[in-house]
């Protein structure tokens, strides 16, 4: 009775493959993302120079997007933008909650900041900054707040309670505020690499221990 080797089992050839590919898809996306993670803080705050234009008061207010008072109760500052959450009493236009979120770029010497626990009259678009649903800008009307609300009256009428979707600075967006969201891309596919190595070793690993033996050749018995 003699024994001969066989071929190596399909199964056991298939998961190796696998193995070698998905190490190199692993790899690939660890290195992207640790590159990017570099860049991100070896990378500078971008700065610009800003030169306002008069605004008129009237064209101002007509053209915002909202106009509301409000009171900022929060604040985070982020690489090139901070984000405040306001807490709203009086709304001119707009739909605008009784909290909400208000970016404003800090690229410029343009950019506007908002005292925590002081009341402002704001003039706020679409929101640019992330996390924000309203934005600020550092142009603005060159009057007092009083002539201002003045302003929005004529335009508007009486001010209103607010009455519109409300919006807050959540734990999660404490969280990834700072991180841009390509990063945090990159971040999720380095993840995933890994998830899918994991899961390919452990597959990798139940094979071998299914196999006849550890270099995958069977052993046949011949008379």
């Amino acid at each position: 009775m003699s024994t001969s080797q066989g071929p190596p089992q399909p199964k056991y050839v298939r998961s190796q493959r696998l193995w070698r590919t998905v190490r190199r898809i692993a790899f690939g996306g660890l290195v992207v993302a640790l590159l990017a993670v570099v860049g991100f803080f070896l990378q500078g705050v971008p700065q610009g120079t800003c030169s306002c234009a008069v605004v008129d008061p009237d064209k101002a207010v007509a053209g915002a997007a909202a106009v509301f008072i409000g009171t900022p109760t929060k604040v985070l500052h982020g690489r090139d933008s901070d984000l405040y959450e306001f807490q709203v009493t009086e709304v001119f236009s707009g739909e605008v909650g009784a909290v909400t979120t208000v970016g404003t770029s800090t690229r410029t010497e343009c950019n506007t900041a908002f005292v925590v626990g002081r009341p402002s009259l704001l003039l706020v678009s679409a929101p640019v900054s992330a996390g924000a649903r309203w934005q600020a800008h550092g142009c603005g009307p060159d009057v007092s707040a009083a002539e201002l609300r003045a302003t929005a009256q004529i335009t508007y009428g009486p001010a209103h309670p607010p009455r519109g979707d409300g919006a807050e600075i959540t734990t999660w967006t404490r969280f990834t505020y700072k991180v841009p969201r390509t990063l945090q891309s990159l971040i999720l596919a380095a993840l995933g690499c890994i998830g899918v190595a994991g899961y390919a070793t452990w597959e990798l690993y139940r094979t071998q221990r299914s196999a006849p033996n550890e270099s995958g050749e069977g052993d046949t018995i011949a008379e």
